[in-house]
C-alpha cells in the first residue's frame, strides 16, 4: 500500500517565534478568551431576563457584563487591532491597516 497518491503533504514546521511575539500572543489570547466570555455571559443574562424581567439581581449581573465586555474590548483594541469595523478609526483616522493582525502573521 505504501504510497498514498490522496494524501497530502504536511505545512512545512514552523520556525519558534521571538519570546516578544510569543508573550504579546498570550495577552491577544488571553483578552479575546475575555471578552468572548463576557459577552457569552451578557448574552446568556439577556435570555434569562427576556423570561424573568423582574429579577433586579439578574439585571445588575447583565449590566456589569456589559462593562467587563466593554472594558476588556477596549484594552484589547488598545493593545492589538479593531475588532469591528466601527471600532476603527474612531478617532477621525482610518487605522486598519495599523500593525499586523494575528491571522495575517
Amino acid at each position: 500500500m505504501g504510497n498514498n497518491m490522496y494524501r497530502r503533504p504536511g505545512p512545512p514546521p514552523r520556525p519558534p517565534r521571538p519570546e516578544s511575539q510569543r508573550t504579546n500572543s498570550a495577552s491577544c489570547e488571553e483578552l479575546l478568551r475575555a471578552i468572548a466570555e463576557a459577552d457569552f455571559f451578557a448574552q446568556d443574562l439577556k435570555l434569562y431576563l427576556d423570561t424573568h424581567p423582574d429579577d433586579k439581581r439578574a439585571v445588575e449581573m447583565y449590566a456589569e457584563a456589559c462593562r467587563q465586555y466593554m472594558a476588556c474590548k477596549a484594552a484589547f483594541e488598545d493593545s492589538f487591532y479593531p475588532l469591528t469595523a466601527s471600532s476603527a478609526g474612531r478617532d477621525g483616522c482610518w487605522d486598519w491597516p495599523e500593525g499586523v493582525w494575528a491571522p495575517f502573521k
